[in-house]
């Protein structure tokens, strides 16, 4: 799209300097302090439980706080394992299922119920229950997000797919032949980051932006140059932001934050799903 048709531009000089400073706030506060890295005490990092405990709670991710709905997984997982396996979600009646759910802190629990029977039918049929077989075979990117991951509910959106292929990634529970291409997983915290710094920045003022595809796909090429330019993959970016977002941006705590020399600070400009 050329630049008369967006009302965006991109400080990729800003992205690539950012983008240095996050790298060594992730040296400092590595990944493990994501709310999807602590895990369940009861589980093993090179497993199948792990790599199922991944694809169900990642399908939830959309719909709840991240740090409130990983805390009670855990909590869960370590009293009902089981609950996490596609013959129990098939074997137990909906209605269990979506209370279940609830607790974690689903909004949509009867929707999400259906999801994960959904996802425990395609493991069970294509995988043999394990979502590891996804790449029995090393595959990019691009081939396991359409040949496997468009077969999944919520796992095939552009912000959950990268943050699924990220974790399952990080982890070795897939092979991904061009892992070190993999975009951030572009959602509200992200894109709000991405346009207070001014890497992202509107062209004319503006009060409010909406998160749409479009500014998806400028926030993940900012992100993408920038890692590139300092000869890192983008998505080890993915976790610095979202921390930095939601512990200092969301409370504008600009005083705190890393980054705070390069940042344009348009606090006042908010953004909002479509």
């Amino acid at each position: 799209m050329s630049k008369e048709k967006t009302p965006f531009e991109v400080d990729y000089i800003k992205a690539s300097n950012i983008a240095k400073v996050l790298m060594d706030v992730r040296q400092k506060h590595p990944p493990s302090i994501m709310p999807e890295y602590q895990l369940p005490r009861n589980i093993r990092e090179d497993s199948r439980e792990l790599a199922l405990y991944y694809t169900y709670m990642v399908a939830l991710d959309y719909q709840v706080d991240a740090d409130r709905l990983w805390q009670r997984a855990r909590e869960a997982y370590e009293q009902h394992p089981e609950m996490f396996t596609p013959e129990k979600i098939l074997e137990i009646d909906e209605k269990e299922l979506a209370v279940f759910l609830k607790n974690l802190g689903a909004r949509y629990y009867n929707k999400a119920g259906k999801s994960w029977k959904k996802i425990s039918e395609i493991l069970l049929r294509n995988y043999n229950g394990d979502p590891r077989n996804i790449t029995i075979q090393p595959l990019t990117i691009k081939e396991i997000k359409e040949k496997h991951l468009e077969k999944f509910p919520y796992l095939k959106g552009d912000k959950l797919s990268n943050f699924y292929l990220r974790v399952m990634g990080e982890k070795k529970l897939l092979k991904i032949i061009d892992f070190d291409k993999l975009d951030v997983a572009v959602d509200i915290q992200v894109a709000r980051f991405t346009i207070y710094t001014g890497v992202l920045k509107p062209r004319v003022p503006v009060t409010e932006v909406l998160l749409n595809s479009r500014l998806k796909e400028l926030v993940r090429e900012a992100w993408r140059k920038g890692a590139m330019a300092i000869g890192v993959a983008p998505w080890m970016l993915d976790e610095v932001i979202w921390y930095v977002a939601k512990n200092l941006c969301s409370e504008k705590k600009c005083n705190e934050c890393p980054i705070a020399s390069y940042c344009d600070k348009n606090i006042n400009i908010k953004v909002k799903y479509k």
